[in-house]
């Protein structure tokens, strides 16, 4: 058992800075995948991770956002 809650803090405000009010439509994994990416870095994932989160972006639809 962990002596510590830190980790498992930074995980929670990690997702707080990523679903924010303006991203609230995140779905559960966009929402996982960007987290493993902003936590463990695109070097530190392995091919099998990285392919996983390619494919999820892949699937999202087109947006037309205005700039």
């Amino acid at each position: 058992m962990p002596s510590s809650t830190a980790s498992v803090e930074r995980l929670f405000s990690l997702m707080n800075n990523l679903c924010t009010t303006d991203r609230n439509r995140l779905s559960q994994d966009t929402l996982t995948a960007l987290m493993m990416l902003c936590r463990e870095g695109c070097q530190q994932l392995s091919d099998d991770q990285t392919s996983k989160i390619v494919e999820i972006f892949k699937k999202m639809k087109e947006r037309d956002i205005a700039l």
